[in-house]
């Protein structure tokens, strides 16, 4: 999915930079769209950061806590802080995304909601992933 995000806005950008320097008319859309897709993409694209455990991280903790089994309750605990704050930024992305519904965007015409949609969605996405991380047995990290 982030493969594909990421070919579509560079596709985007290519027409859009060819259209301003060779053609001398660059679309109406130029600003807009690739930054709407850039949004979703990466939003979208922490979702399976989250589910792989990707995210950056500095790796302190093997250092300064050496028992595994309190590395795995650190773990669990670390894993439900996430999945509380996820859920309070998905309830404010809501908030903020209905409150912009009734605009529209300049050159798309579209609700700029649209655009702050992709918040809610991206974190019950990535709070839907703590979850899973919370009740599987596996090590964390």
């Amino acid at each position: 999915m982030a493969a594909t995000g990421a070919a579509v806005l560079a596709a985007l950008v290519a027409y859009t930079v060819f259209m301003r320097w060779v053609v001398g008319k660059p679309p109406h859309w130029a600003e807009e769209l690739p930054q709407l897709i850039l949004v979703w993409t990466t939003l979208l694209a922490a979702i399976a950061c989250t589910r792989h455990r990707s995210h950056l991280n500095a790796g302190l903790l093997p250092l300064l806590v050496h028992s595994p089994g309190a590395r795995r309750a650190l773990g669990r605990v670390t894993d439900l802080v996430l999945l509380l704050m996820l859920l309070v930024l998905a309830k404010a992305g809501w908030e903020l995304a209905m409150l912009t519904m009734a605009q529209t965007t300049t050159a798309l015409q579209m609700p700029a909601g649209i655009v702050y949609l992709a918040v809610p969605v991206s974190c019950l996405g990535m709070a839907l992933m703590q979850l899973e991380h919370l009740f599987t047995r596996g090590d964390t990290p």
